[in-house]
């Protein structure tokens, strides 16, 4: 996804996004994955998430400042609004929930 694609979207969306910033490579990348998908079941249409391989978009993980990956970054309103590095499942979990509630992600 280009850059000013994911900013499109992050701009006009009416529901929080989460990006997941991740690499093929990267091991615990996919440990994240389910966290990722239930939160998918059941939130449905209330979120939406996006997948950036770190790899084939290098100037997206510049931009975003990704160090490390797996990195979550919670989008609420077109602002970060949480950020998860590493493989953190719960606080995923409370930030994306919290802010599909409408409260603070993090």
């Amino acid at each position: 996804m280009p850059g000013g694609e994911l900013e499109g979207v992050l701009r006009d969306s009416d529901v929080p996004v989460v990006v997941d910033f991740f690499a093929t490579w990267c091991g615990p990348c996919a440990w994240i994955v389910p966290t990722l998908r239930s939160l998918a079941e059941t939130h449905g249409s209330r979120v939406r998430i996006l997948k950036i391989d770190v790899d084939e978009a290098p100037d997206l993980a510049l931009n975003y400042r990704i160090a490390s990956v797996p990195t979550v970054i919670l989008f609420h309103r077109g602002t970060e609004a949480g950020r998860s590095v590493g493989v953190e499942p719960e606080r995923v979990q409370k930030m994306v929930n919290a802010a599909v509630e409408g409260a603070p992600g993090s």
